[in-house]
C-alpha cells in the first residue's frame, strides 16, 4: 500500500506578481495536488523561508551587454 500524497500550500503570488513568495516559483510548474492561500500562516512549503529577487547588478547596462 502506497502513502498518500503530501499536499502543500503555497502562498498566492500578490496582486500583478507572477511567482509564489515562498518558493519563487509559477503556480502553473507546482504539482497539480498543491494548493495556495494568501494567509502567510496556513503556508507549508518549506523551499526558501526568504524569497529574494534578483537586482540590478549591471549597473544599469542592457541585459545585451551594452550600455546607452
Amino acid at each position: 500500500m502506497s502513502a498518500p500524497p503530501t499536499v502543500v500550500v503555497h502562498e498566492m503570488p500578490p496582486p500583478g506578481g507572477a511567482y509564489t513568495h515562498c518558493c519563487l516559483t509559477l503556480p502553473a510548474e507546482l504539482p497539480h495536488l498543491d494548493l495556495f492561500t494568501r494567509d502567510p500562516e496556513r503556508v507549508t512549503c518549506t523551499v526558501r523561508d526568504v524569497a529574494e529577487l534578483v537586482v540590478d547588478n549591471d549597473r544599469g547596462e542592457s541585459p545585451f551587454g551594452w550600455s546607452t
